[in-house]
């Protein structure tokens, strides 16, 4: 089989490494091509057997709006490749891929990363509503979104894997509260709001600190570190997050919106007692309150800081919490994120 995968791009983040994930598995069993509208060298490692093509637009045309151009420029990729099934990512590349296949006429996949609330251009609402029921199937990574999707059959939610193996082991972790901002989602995911609240406990839990992780640089990083940062760890980038995390006491998200977070499913996974806030999107379906993790009030610092101190103080509480979520986790198991798709793929083509 055929497959051509349509992405924005391949550089770091959440929908971006679970499209990686899924490319390497592909091209185990099919012949996997993958069209990559803002071409960068991929991030995340990438099968050599993949075929990587160069998306972009080459020139730009006085006068005619960009939504043409990339329709073209991707209606003439699926003749190129001629797939025989299309699997596409995001909203904004979603609409183009269901746009140029209307010509096409490919069995096709698109797949929501973000909680529906999270995307604000009007165009992508609106084309949204009239293209995805051109779609053979739609996969949701929340199922609060999947249920608004008005054609029951063909919606389905998915959510993200853990590619990390479980670590129950909660001895020897540091007092070390871990947050996970890139630097393009540092609003969404609630990083001023997060240090604020960690201002209200700092100065009376000298003995924790504040990690934060992802690429934090010029006028955001300027802005940030204007906030209250004591005893704030700006981290960077790691590819060895899965080490960091067996050490980590806590584990934060003080997110305003999130779609399914990769960083939160894989904190549970190597239990850590994880908080995260009641925002649109994934984080309340995956986490029962007091069991495997607590929910905070989203932009609430004064809920957040409260949390917070409510786990430093009780160390009982962090253990319990850790195994709620190294069991909680296991829905996330990557075997069962492959074989759902596998399945989809199947049912695609048979239908």
């Amino acid at each position: 089989m055929k497959i051509l995968f349509f992405i924005h791009g391949l550089y770091g983040g959440g929908a971006e490494r679970v499209a990686s994930i899924l490319l390497n598995h592909f091209c185990e069993k099919h012949d996997t091509y993958v069209a990559v509208h803002n071409f960068k060298a991929p991030f995340y490692p990438l099968d050599s057997r993949i075929h990587l093509i160069d998306n972009r637009i080459k020139c730009k045309i006085r006068g005619i709006s960009r939504i043409t151009p990339r329709f073209l420029k991707m209606a003439q990729t699926i003749r190129k490749v001629n797939p025989d099934i299309i699997i596409s990512f995001l909203v904004t590349g979603n609409n183009y891929a269901l746009l140029a296949n209307l010509f096409c006429k490919k069995k096709i996949i698109v797949s929501e990363r973000n909680t529906y609330k999270h995307e604000k251009s009007l165009k992508h609402r609106i084309l949204r509503r009239i293209l995805y029921p051109a779609a053979d199937k739609v996969v949701f990574v929340t199922k609060t979104d999947c249920e608004k999707f008005r054609f029951p059959e063909k919606r389905l939610t998915i959510y993200n894997p853990t590619m990390f193996d479980s670590y129950a082991d909660y001895d020897n972790r540091q007092k070390t509260i871990v947050s996970v901002a890139p630097h393009t989602r540092w609003h969404s995911k609630g990083l001023d709001i997060l240090l604020k609240a960690w201002a209200k406990l700092a100065h009376q839990n000298p003995d924790w600190d504040l990690k934060i992780y992802g690429r934090i640089y010029g006028n955001l990083a300027e802005e940030l570190t204007c906030l209250p940062h004591e005893r704030v760890t700006w981290a960077g980038w790691t590819d060895n997050i899965a080490d960091i995390l067996q050490k980590t006491s806590i584990f934060i998200l003080a997110s305003r919106s999130e779609g399914c977070p990769n960083s939160l499913i894989e904190a549970m996974s190597q239990g850590c007692a994880c908080i995260t806030t009641d925002c649109e999107g994934e984080p309340k379906e995956m986490i029962n309150n007091g069991i495997d993790g607590l929910i905070a009030k989203s932009e609430d610092i004064n809920d957040i800081a409260q949390k917070l101190q409510m786990l430093i103080d009780d160390e009982n509480k962090r253990r319990k919490l850790s195994l709620g979520a190294i069991e909680k986790a296991k829905q996330f198991d990557k075997n069962t994120f492959f074989a759902k798709w596998d399945k989809l793929i199947e049912e695609v083509i048979e239908k």
